[in-house]
């Protein structure tokens, strides 16, 4: 049985949830440079494909999700090599009407189901639309309502979950050029509601301290700029209204948002397992060392080498986080070197590790031949992918 991941997509009507999806689908439909595709079935593929035709040849763009419907998106992740097809594992999507964010429901089964959804959600997808920040850092109007009202609300849902959350800044196209990533997440931090959230989650009341760490059970906050169909494929109107040049969409940065689930997902569970530990021991958890390794932290509790450590841990981990000790050591050291990188060093250290990645992805391609070795080899894409968003957007990561 694969292992599935489910994900949350939150955010209002028309901050690109739909297009989002349809997108990632056909970027992801064939395998190309990332390694892997992405497989739905019939009935799916026809209305992501409908959608995606949509965006990119009608005139309009495709509705959003109706407050009837709560979208789920099935998306199995599979391999092809000179043996044959792989699936590796699955990512559950559900996509929430927009409507239930911004407007006072009063459908106590509606809000029940969507609480419970959230509960089991492994990783959260913030839809930040791109169009409305874009207004709110230019000091207009209608970006301020959006901040007060869109974005105040999905934000109050994401402070009662410790998962971890991945904003995603749709219609990157508009802003690029603008303005810096960096400049993006200082303006977002200006805002008390996102803020808080980053706080909460953050041991140092410096956000942007590089020695800042996240030793609760809470998962990881990033902040993915992303365009569905890449720059010059729309124009924002003094409405505020997106038209269409005609040109061809070019997705951008849309496949890094999945691969980012698995990585943060095993790290929220590792500290998890810590945490847990600490309070077995009644040991004070308020003394944190900046530079102490999730390595450190481990052979606290788990076993003075990594052998022990992976031999104790392993059989503890949610059954779709049992990898192998490769695999766990690979992500547990791509963790540490993150955490132990300066942003001011991140772009020359994520170079450094590219070379080893893609490496070790050409290796495990040539051992696929189950749908566990298929499932690593996919873990290998995912990193080299997250890395690219560590080499490309050094302030992307909000939270470790």
């Amino acid at each position: 049985m694969l292992p599935i991941y489910n994900v949350v997509i939150l955010g209002p009507s028309g901050s690109g949830k739909t297009v989002f999806l349809g997108s990632m689908y056909h970027k992801l439909s064939t395998q190309g440079e990332s390694g892997f595709f992405l497989a739905v079935d019939d009935a799916q593929r026809k209305i992501l494909n409908q959608i995606y035709t949509e965006v990119a040849t009608e005139e309009t763009w495709p509705e959003p999700t109706q407050m009837t419907n709560i979208s789920n998106w099935k998306f199995t992740c599979k391999i092809q090599t000179p043996k044959g097809i792989y699936s590796a594992c699955q990512f559950q999507y559900t996509d929430y009407a927009g409507e239930i964010l911004t407007d006072h429901k009063d459908d106590t089964t509606y809000i029940e189901k969507f609480n419970e959804t959230i509960k089991n959600a492994d990783v959260l997808l913030g839809l930040i639309d791109g169009s409305r920040l874009l207004s709110y850092i230019k000091g207009e109007q209608s970006g301020t309502k959006w901040v007060v009202k869109d974005l105040a609300n999905v934000l109050n849902l994401m402070q009662n979950t410790d998962k971890s959350i991945h904003f995603i800044i749709s219609k990157w196209d508009l802003i690029e050029g603008k303005y810096t990533l960096e400049e993006v997440r200082n303006h977002l931090l200006e805002i008390d509601q996102f803020r808080n959230i980053i706080m909460t989650r953050s041991n140092n009341s410096d956000i942007n301290n590089e020695n800042n760490r996240n030793d609760h059970n809470k998962g990881v906050v990033r902040l993915i700029p992303v365009s569905s169909v890449g720059k010059g494929f729309a124009e924002q109107q003094s409405d505020g209204s997106m038209r269409k040049t005609g040109k061809l969409p070019k997705p951008y940065n849309i496949e890094l948002p999945i691969a980012c689930i698995l990585p943060d997902k095993l790290k929220e569970e590792l500290k998890k397992m810590i945490n847990e530990e600490k309070k077995k021991s009644q040991e004070q958890v308020k003394e944190v060392k900046a530079n102490l390794t999730l390595w450190d932290k481990l052979k606290k509790y788990f076993g003075t080498t990594a052998k022990t450590i992976l031999e104790t841990i392993a059989p503890k981990l949610p059954s779709q986080f049992q990898f192998s000790k490769e695999i766990l050591t690979d992500i547990i050291d791509f963790i540490d070197q993150e955490l132990q990188t300066s942003v001011y060093n991140k772009e020359a250290a994520a170079k450094e590790r590219t070379e080893q990645l893609k490496a070790k992805k050409a290796e495990a391609l040539v051992k696929i031949e189950s749908e566990k070795t298929a499932l690593e080899y996919s873990i290998r894409c995912f990193l080299l992918l997250v890395n690219k968003l560590e080499y490309e957007h050094t302030y992307s990561k909000l939270t470790n």
